[in-house]
């Protein structure tokens, strides 16, 4: 085990502010991106390698929101310490953002592949670092969601057999894609798959955005307004989403289905590499890769479904 660092650093104690641990071991690259995560209101703990940011993470698995973490290091570099913590069961649901240089963008599919949420090139526009971060905390408030609906309906969810919702809002998706992953023995690995297939399915069939408009507007910092201007549109009152969760017995099926015109699923359903510095794409292929089994959609692009095989018992 490696021992902690004294460039290892802790913030000082602030449970209302949003905490990253930032793993860089280039000291001027590190303060640099440091001093922009604390300017943007986030709490920031250190670590010089991925190594040392693993310990740290296993000793204290609440010690960050966000991992965000150098691409290129000695001792354990950033997709190998992604996988180590999407193997653990306490640092699994951490959202993870890899700093990447400009020569480094083929990297993308493995880091995909590999669990983490973001790819970002060094040094990062602080817009984009803005909308990035915000979108990793809203994972974090996704599973803060479901961990307290678990909580209190727990002995419920194992009971169910299906589950169907109707929706056509932007703000239904969070509260129908938690419900839905409630069915799943593990519904923190699936949470965020189904959250990317209903939005995509709200956004794009629904509110017909298309990919080259959202990453415009997110590159713009007008996603949010544009979003809600067109779901207060009358012109596209609709369309409607049905999703719906089965368990059957060799699993929980998810299917999200829109009457949209339908999109070019085979370009997202792999992780591109040439999409490395768009603002968006890449939810699909993480679904795929990370939340469920199988992914599959239907030859228009309107229906999605995704399959989490039961968990096997150990047979004594």
């Amino acid at each position: 085990m490696f021992a902690t660092s004294p460039a290892a650093r802790a913030p000082a104690a602030a449970p209302d502010r949003p905490r990253v641990l930032l793993v860089e071991d280039d000291r001027s690259t590190l303060a640099l991106i440091e001093s922009r995560l604390e300017t943007l209101g986030y709490a920031v703990t250190t670590a010089s390698h991925g190594a040392e940011a693993f310990a740290m993470l296993r000793e204290n698995p609440g010690l960050a929101d966000i991992v965000m973490t150098d691409r290129t290091m000695p001792f354990l570099d950033g997709l190998g310490l992604t996988r180590r913590l999407k193997r653990e069961r306490d640092t699994r649901h951490l959202p993870v953002i890899i700093l990447t240089g400009a020569s480094e963008t083929e990297d993308v599919s493995a880091g995909i592949e590999a669990g983490a949420f973001y790819y970002l090139t060094k040094p990062p526009a602080e817009r984009l670092l803005a909308s990035v971060l915000g979108a990793a905390m809203q994972e974090v408030a996704r599973q803060g969601a479901l961990a307290a609906a678990l909580k209190s309906h727990h002995a419920a969810f194992p009971l169910l057999q299906v589950m169907r919702f109707t929706l056509r809002q932007p703000a239904e998706v969070e509260p129908v894609a938690s419900m839905l992953a409630s069915m799943h023995d593990e519904p923190s690995r699936t949470i965020h798959g189904i959250f990317e297939l209903v939005q995509n399915a709200v956004e794009h069939g629904v509110l017909r955005f298309g990919f080259e408009a959202k990453a415009r507007l997110l590159r713009e910092g007008r996603w949010a307004e544009a979003l809600a201007r067109r779901a207060a549109d009358p012109a596209y009152a609709g369309g409607s989403v049905e999703a719906t969760a089965m368990r059957r017995e060799d699993g929980i099926y998810v299917s999200v289905k829109d009457d949209g015109p339908g999109f070019n699923w085979k370009a997202f359903l792999a992780s591109d590499p040439t999409r490395s510095g768009a603002a968006c794409g890449r939810g699909i292929s993480r679904a795929a890769n990370f939340s469920f089994d199988k992914l599959s959609f239907d030859q228009t692009g309107n229906q999605a479904v995704g399959f989490v095989a039961r968990q096997s018992r150990v047979a004594w």
